[in-house]
């Protein structure tokens, strides 16, 4: 489109010259099809293109203004997943709307109290701010949302995607629907997403219930060109020291890849971020030249991710960031030439957001290097092990990459844990509720619609049993004791857990946070922000660990890292398992790792079977996502069988074929098992962060609900049973 062109011409005059100044020469396809329904139209809107095309242009440019059209009196929420994408989007949406004489107000918790306080007295502009601020902001100020927000013309929800399917995803829902309900009116939302599965569930996220009614702008623009290499690194078998020597291998060559330009390192835990990063940096020391690799991750201080942001910015030499997710999201870290995946990642989705980091200038193709670390063939691999499980995901993921499909949102689930928490949220803002209106409020026309009135009436109970609420003489809702401890912390506005980590402090300057491990005292070694160090001073009272230099280290070991594996992505598994071509971007040991992985396929029989022997144990292959594999195991656990789910297949131990299919067979003839049936709260633990409150059939109902899919694995029972061998 022209810079000329009559959308062009319908954007504030002050924002078509900043664009012709920035020296654009039109308007992309989904900032072109964003523009009219932005400007005319009052439907929601969700806008899904790949990441650096422009989406949050095509949302702010008509939403600005409408903002300069109404004399600068309104005001646009922007709310993001991330502190550093408040940050990044603060520069960027400053300089535009300095144009307009529009104010810009960042608030998340890194931000002083002025911002706020200017914003208080003159609420209007733009305000980036994450769903914990938003928490804040409503408790504390519940009284004055109607004043404060009076202007409001729209939420803009940016990363849509990273918070479908969350607890914190439902806790942003319930959010919005108190900020409608406290102003009075419906405020339009524009949700911002990578493409997805299934756009529909998005705009369902976006507007519960009416979800039919959002306009879903999709980018059909054709993706960059993809430049791919698939390497195989054989270890032999043996300890993990075989393992960490096979990634010392790799850090050497992508020493000595990776000095043309910027490029992206995805590991697939912290604790690989570390060591590449540790290592890479001793390769520098040792050839004598600027150490260029950087770690980027969650568990870092915001001044050691900052320092990697801005060196990839700066340009004027190549830099390296060794990152996990904290780098899919669309910060702006300039050009990247091309994105190293070591190991397989767990979705598509994942692959697609870290690819489309790279080759952004035109006409430059995007990279990806795929590294898989493998076993050599050895006469004690197990059935499962031969299949070279971590390499064939990996190639499954990139054949469903390149075929255009990706992971649909999950819906469903009960977030009950998170419900608590609005419940004691809604009380604070509101000071004081009706348990009726609490559940119309939340439940009958907000977010937590698959709550019951009887399971509401049931979670109340439970939390005035543990003193969180109470009920005064004209039967409101408060807070009781703990409640009011609770609510007073500031760990409250959160919806996820408060981990317990630890401060990591070197000469008064924060690195980061990490938990730590009952192993860990004074003395102990640990490689964190790429460097290595040993603990001089453990202070458990303010959980604060002080570092000094060391010559050696040992990587961190964190849990709770990785997605749950979809079904189409097990599927593509088998069918590459199952069939014979060899794409032409695997290199020699990579094509010799497929060929085992087949001819071991074959020997197994597991075109015709699903039940291996291996041993004293069981291997059963599925071929179904972590919901299903989870839910047969929790089925076939609560028969007495020792199950496990390993992803390429589920383990029985202590068992043989013909017990195994005896149990299967029962599980079929059987009605599909409600969740308290077949689950053991105490070995499951308390994953969400106010599950210990729950009851026990709630906590039940709202863990599988999120994260097994029993019925799933009952019809699997019923129909996939087949030959044993």
């Amino acid at each position: 489109m022209d810079i000329s062109g009559a959308a062009f011409d319908r954007l504030a005059p002050p924002l078509q010259r900043w664009l012709w100044e920035q020296g654009w020469t039109g308007l992309r396809e989904a900032q072109a099809a964003a523009l009219p329904l932005l400007l005319d139209d009052e439907r929601d809107v969700v806008i899904a293109a790949a990441t650096a095309s422009g989406k949050t242009e095509a949302a702010f440019l008509p939403l600005l203004t409408r903002l300069w059209q109404g004399g600068g009196q309104g005001m646009v929420l922007y709310v993001a997943p991330m502190k550093a994408l408040i940050n990044d989007q603060f520069e960027r949406l400053g300089l535009i709307c300095e144009r307009l004489e529009l104010p810009v107000t960042p608030w998340h918790g890194d931000v002083g109290e002025s911002p706020r306080k200017r914003f208080f007295a003159d609420p209007r502009g733009v305000v980036l701010i994450t769903p914990e601020s938003l928490e804040s902001l409503l408790f504390r100020r519940g009284a004055e949302l109607g004043r404060i927000f009076a202007s409001l013309e729209a939420v803009v929800v940016d990363e849509l995607h990273a918070f479908i399917g969350s607890e914190r995803g439902r806790q942003l829902q319930s959010l919005l629907h108190r900020l409608d309900a406290a102003i009075g009116r419906r405020v339009r939302r524009v949700g911002l997403s990578a493409t997805l599965g299934d756009m529909r569930l998005a705009a369902e996220f976006l507007r519960p219930g009416a979800g039919a009614a959002v306009a879903v702008i999709v980018s059909s623009a054709e993706k960059k060109r993809l430049d791919l290499a698939f390497k195989a690194v054989r270890v032999p078998p043996g300890t993990e020291i075989t393992v960490i020597a096979a990634h010392q291998t790799i850090a050497v060559e992508l020493f000595a890849r990776l000095r043309d330009a910027n490029y992206l390192i995805f590991p697939n835990t912290t604790g690989l971020v570390e060591q590449y990063a540790d290592g890479l940096r001793l390769l520098s020391e040792a050839a004598r030249v600027p150490v260029s690799f950087f770690p980027h991750h969650g568990r870092l201080g915001k001044s050691e991710r900052e320092t990697t942001e801005s060196e990839l910015k700066r340009g004027d030499r190549p830099i390296s960031a060794i990152c996990t997710t904290t780098l899919e999201m669309g910060i702006d870290i300039g050009a990247i030439r091309g994105v190293v995946q070591i190991g397989a990642p767990d979705t598509v989705s994942s692959l697609c957001q870290r690819i489309g980091r790279a080759g952004r200038r035109a006409g430059e193709a995007a990279r990806l290097w795929q590294y898989c670390v493998t076993e050599e063939p050895h006469a004690n691999m197990g059935c499962a092990a031969g299949l070279h499980a971590d390499f064939i995901q990996a190639l499954a993921i990139i054949r469903l990459y390149l075929a255009k499909w990706y992971e649909p949102p999950r819906s469903g689930a009960l977030h009950t844990s998170t419900l608590v928490q609005q419940i004691l949220a809604l009380i604070g803002e509101r000071h004081g509720i009706s348990a009726a209106d609490a559940y119309r409020t939340l439940c009958l026309s907000g977010p937590f619609s698959n709550i019951s009135e009887s399971d509401f009436i049931e979670l109340l109970r439970a939390l005035a049993a543990q003193g969180l609420i109470m009920q005064d003489a004209t039967r409101l809702l408060l807070h009781g004791p703990l409640g009011e401890k609770r609510v007073n912390h500031f760990t409250f506005f959160a919806a996820f857990p408060d981990t317990q980590e630890y401060r990591l402090l070197h000469t008064g300057k924060e690195l980061g946070t990490l938990p730590l491990k009952i192993s860990h005292q004074v003395g102990s070694v640990l490689i964190f922000a790429g460097r290595r160090w040993r603990m001089a001073e453990i202070d458990h009272d303010k959980r604060r660990v002080e570092l000094i230099p060391a010559t050696v280290g040992d990587r961190p070991r964190t849990r709770g890292e990785g997605s749950p594996v979809h079904d189409r992505v097990r599927a593509e598994m088998r069918a590459v398992l199952a069939g014979e071509d060899e794409p032409e971007w695997l290199d020699d040991k990579a094509r010799e790792v497929l060929r085992s992985a087949r001819r071991h396929f074959r020997d197994l029989g597991l075109g015709a079977c699903t039940q291996i022997a291996d041993g004293n144990s069981v291997n059963l292959f599925l071929w179904r996502g972590d919901a299903v594999q989870d839910g047969l195991v929790a089925m076939l656990r609560s028969r007495g069988l020792a199950a496990e789910n390993h992803g390429i297949c589920v383990e029985i131990g202590r068992t043989n074929v013909q017990r195994l299919t005896a149990g299967l067979q029962e599980i079929a003839a059987a009605p599909c098992p409600a969740p308290d049936q077949v689950l053991n709260r105490q070995a499951i633990g308390n994953p969400e962060k106010w599950d210990w409150v729950l009851p026990d059939r709630l906590f039940h109902a709202s863990f599988a609900s999120s994260r097994l899919d029993l019925a799933g694995a009952h019809t699997w029972c019923s129909k996939g049973v087949k030959n044993a061998k």
